[in-house]
């Protein structure tokens, strides 16, 4: 164990809090201006020279995964590890000149060292079995500068050590140059981890908009500034209405800062302002501020383009269920493609932009859904096309009540008993679904695609007809009528 987490182990008993505070202030911690996350505790007593830590992580790992006992048996064993030569693969491994070194090198290439990565190390086998049972579940390892954090996680009193760990990582945040931490993104993202097991959503939030606020303060601009920043207007994006008021002042600033230069925003991070924009108007009527930034988003396929690399930097951003092309019934806000093209239809409609409605309806399929995409693509009248819209939605009603086509028509049934209750778990799919049909409806009339507006109407009224919706769509026709009418 590291002297000094030792120490304070026994100073708190394991305990975090005030008491926890209480102690770190006898160990030289000390308060910033801005109180943030508590005490910082001092860097020379958290970063080891090569020497130290190379021996601490040795040392560490020999101890509790180096010999075989009770604990170390189960784990081996659900490694698929033969336990016949365990022990002498293990003590031939500790014994060799160079296994200390392997070991440091492989922490520093990994920065988190759990029971598979020694696994691979010692038997040269990958495994999925990570999970320590021992007393040592895993250990976090980055350079800092010329020295090196190290962090030991235990299993015993597991909240302290990640207490402690945070504290290390914001420690670090407000000490060392941005420039000379290894993995910054990584160490912010843990921070932000773990300070979520001993806070509520809306502190994690505010937290960590102080925290960056003042790591960009104590250094000059750079990409990994940048990245906190985005990071930061990702977690506001997310974070309940307070925090969400937020959002427009953030991205100004970041848009600001880096529209040029030698860390000018990318296409990838301007997606996602794009999408938090798009969004953002659609919530608040813009209808403008929606077909713009939705249409930068549709454009060149820039969403779908970007959308693997934003799921994994930006997480809970984007609604990440798996697209339905071939559904017309459905959440549209559970996937971020579908999400933005509803969103960016009914802005265009309420706009009277039936032309480019119609025009993302040919082009994408995931606009409206397979059977209606076939239709408008088709290069003659097909009326077997315009039959298949009604099957795809019997099908797609009967899937989402119970999950199976096996019995459609009692399913259709259980549809329309329930869809138009405000208190069914089916209102909100035929909510949105309501909204979209509609959209398509007003469409299709104002750009005379008759056969497909008939069809879908009886759809609508047969399946998905919410009578404030069928009333607008009632008033648009008679509406359009008579302006084209006074037209002539």
């Amino acid at each position: 164990m590291i002297k000094f987490d030792e120490q304070l182990f026994l100073q708190t008993k394991g305990q975090i809090g005030d008491s926890f505070e209480k102690a770190l202030q006898q160990f030289g911690g000390y308060d910033e201006d801005e109180e943030i996350f508590g005490s910082i505790l001092p860097l020379d007593q958290i970063i080891l020279k090569k020497s130290e830590a190379a021996n601490v992580l040795f040392q560490s790992i020999k101890q509790h995964w180096g010999k075989l006992d009770l604990f170390t048996l189960e784990m081996f064993r659900s490694s698929n590890i033969d336990l016949n030569n365990v022990q002498s693969k293990l003590d031939a491994f500790f014994s060799s000149a160079t296994s200390k070194n392997i070991i440091f090198e492989h922490a520093l290439m990994k920065n988190v060292f759990n029971f598979s990565h020694f696994i691979e190390l010692v038997f040269g086998k990958k495994t999925e079995y990570s999970k320590s049972i021992s007393k040592l579940n895993e250990i976090y390892f980055y350079k800092i500068g010329k020295k090196y954090l190290i962090h030991i996680l235990y299993n015993h009193k597991i909240d302290f050590w990640r207490y402690l760990y945070a504290k290390k990582i914001y420690s670090v945040f407000l000490q060392a140059p941005l420039h000379t931490i290894q993995n910054p993104l990584d160490l912010i993202n843990q921070f932000k981890q773990y300070i979520q097991s001993f806070m509520t959503q809306s502190q994690v939030i505010s937290t960590m908009n102080h925290f960056i606020q003042k790591i960009d303060y104590k250094n000059p601009r750079s990409y990994v500034l940048k990245e906190f920043h985005l990071l930061n207007i990702s977690l506001h994006f997310i974070g309940g209405k307070r925090h969400y008021k937020k959002i427009h002042k953030l991205i100004a600033e970041v848009v600001k800062t880096w529209e040029a230069g030698e860390w000018a925003l990318t296409e990838k991070e301007e997606t996602l302002l794009s999408y938090i924009l798009a969004v953002d108007g659609a919530k608040h009527g813009d209808t403008e501020k929606t077909i713009a930034y939705g249409k930068y988003l549709i454009t060149n396929d820039r969403l779908i383009n970007h959308s693997i690399e934003l799921l994994i930097d930006y997480g809970k951003v984007l609604p990440n269920l798996k697209p339905e092309p071939e559904s017309l019934v459905k959440r549209y806000d559970q996937n971020y493609l579908e999400q933005i093209f509803f969103i960016v239809i009914d802005a265009l409609v309420k706009k009277g932009q039936y032309g480019d409605v119609l025009q993302l309806l040919k082009e994408y399929e995931i606009a409206s859904c397979t059977s209606i995409y076939e239709c408008l693509n088709t290069e003659a009248f097909n009326k077997d096309l315009l039959l298949k819209i009604e099957a795809a939605v019997q099908r797609n009603i009967a899937y989402i009540v119970d999950q199976s086509h096996q019995h459609v028509m009692q399913s259709i049934e259980k549809w329309l008993e329930q869809y138009k209750e405000a208190e069914s778990p089916l209102y909100p799919i035929a909510r949105m679904t309501s909204t979209h049909v509609c959209n398509l409806l007003k469409t299709f009339f104002a750009t005379e695609q008759f056969e497909l507006f008939e069809q879908l109407m009886s759809i609508y009224k047969k399946y998905l007809m919410l009578q404030e919706d069928f009333e607008d769509l009632r008033d648009f026709v008679v509406s359009f009528m008579e302006k084209k009418t006074s037209q002539k």
